[in-house]
């Protein structure tokens, strides 16, 4: 009787919370991703969902996919926005957009200026880099591992805006997410004939576990945006 009492206990608890937030009139989402999520993808879907439920608040945290993965399984969060492949059973995933990976030089980098770059000539040019083991990280390394060209990264760096700052000051190269790249002022994307670097951003949640309200109007808008 007592496990009845409070399966019915949580049964209730969970019916009020869904009364009170139906109307999205509150609510938390809370949400994590990597560094592109958070500065590139998140922000304006975040502004557009809050300027029609601006009581609906959001925790937001930033880490690497198999972090915010595992935030989710163990239920610190509700939503993630991953790099795909995830492997756990207990995650729900929806695919989001495909992200295009670019070679960036500044303006006046030999590179910059050639008409034709190809693999080869990125043999031992100085890069700045994402964090090693980041899913990111894993995704260039093994496209320039199978193209049989080894780059010298000299600095490893967690965000787009800092890696691009570095490539502006320093004059050295680096691969990051094309989403970064609007108004960069000296810093150029370089087409490099014969490699093409994407990656699977998906959002995911806890397997089995319903979620909020306002997480779920949140994932149906984010998902609205990347169309």
């Amino acid at each position: 009787q007592t496990e009845v009492q409070g399966i019915v206990a949580r049964y209730e608890q969970m019916r009020e919370m869904v009364s009170s937030q139906q109307r999205l009139e509150g609510g938390t989402v809370r949400i994590g991703g990597g560094a592109t999520a958070v500065s590139f993808i998140l922000p304006e879907a975040i502004a557009e969902f809050q300027a029609a439920h601006p009581q609906v608040r959001f925790h937001m945290r930033e880490a690497g996919s198999s972090e915010i993965a595992d935030d989710v399984v163990a239920g610190h969060l509700e939503l993630g926005v991953v790099t795909l492949p995830v492997r756990d059973r207990e995650l729900d995933v929806a695919p989001l957009t495909t992200d295009r990976i670019v070679l960036v030089a500044r303006h006046d980098h030999p590179l910059a200026k050639r008409g034709r770059v190809r693999i080869q000539d990125l043999a031992d040019q100085a890069f700045v880099a994402f964090e090693a083991g980041s899913a990111l990280r894993q995704i260039i390394d093994s496209k320039l591992r199978d193209a049989g060209v080894e780059v010298n990264v000299v600095m490893e760096l967690r965000s787009i805006p800092a890696i691009l700052r570095m490539v502006s000051t320093t004059g050295n190269l680096a691969f990051v997410s094309q989403l970064g790249m609007e108004q960069q002022g000296d810093v150029i994307a370089v087409p490099v004939q014969g490699l093409r670097i994407e990656r699977r951003l998906a959002v995911v949640a806890r397997r089995g576990v319903a979620l909020s309200p306002a997480a779920a109007a949140f994932t149906n808008r984010l998902h609205s945006l990347q169309r």
